[in-house]
């Protein structure tokens, strides 16, 4: 839900995005949108089929893409960390997204209309190139993830996982913490909560991560790249 009164300073937080790149005119009209919304459980933002209205940076929790198969079988394939953005990508397409967008509980995010963001691009159009980058870089650690996924062990795999939410996340300028619980882990690698857990154990025992509740440290982000790209679990 909006909340007009939040303590939450959308000028500092729009200012390390790419509306703070161009100068003050941008920001200034970019604040001006901005709504802050906080949501105390997760909460659906959009419905798959829904065309999104409003473009949503994290500042707390996440945002988590949710796709359904036939079945009603939920597989989560994105996971939008403080800093990030939801999204970019379906602010400008032209048909809505066929998968539902769930905040966290205990969630905030600045929103601005997408409707408006696109008038901003126009009246600035030096932002399209910023923002062309920002669906690239998302878009590079998504075919990093699903192409490289599918070839190597469960171990690995859980890996590669945690390897590009950490990643996504230190490019926001955000250290190498990841606020997910394991169940979200298990649907986003396809395997049992329980079998994520025993991943989990055994890359914490490798030294590759460190674990408390519902979060998640990355102390090496180098070295868990290399075990995850590696071509055996030795």
């Amino acid at each position: 839900m909006a909340n007009p009164n939040s303590s939450v300073d959308v000028r500092q937080h729009l200012q390390a995005t790419v509306f703070g790149a161009l100068g003050d005119g941008l920001l200034d009209e970019a604040c001006h949108l901005a709504r802050i919304e906080h949501y105390k459980v997760p909460t659906l933002l959009c419905a798959a089929g829904q065309e999104p209205d409003y473009l949503r940076l994290v500042v707390r929790g996440t945002i988590d893409a949710i796709a359904r198969n036939a079945l009603g079988e939920e597989f989560s394939f994105g996971l939008i960390t403080p800093g990030g953005w939801a999204t970019w990508l379906n602010c400008f397409m032209e048909t809505p997204p066929e998968h539902d967008f769930y905040s966290s509980a205990s969630a905030c995010f600045i929103a601005l209309p997408a409707a408006e963001v696109r008038t901003l691009c126009e009246r600035h159009p030096k932002l399209y190139p910023l923002v062309i980058r920002q669906i690239g870089r998302r878009m590079r650690l998504l075919l990093e993830w699903t192409g490289q996924s599918v070839l190597v062990g469960p171990l690995q795999r859980m890996a590669k996982l945690l390897y590009v939410l950490a990643l996504e996340q230190q490019a926001q300028g955000n250290l190498a913490t990841l606020h997910v619980t394991q169940a979200r882990l298990a649907s986003m690698a396809l395997c049992s909560r329980q079998t994520a857990n025993t991943l989990l154990g055994e890359l914490a025992e490798r030294g590759l991560i460190t674990s408390a509740y519902r979060r998640f440290e990355v102390p090496g982000l180098m070295r868990l790249a290399a075990f995850a790209d590696a071509n055996s679990l030795a």
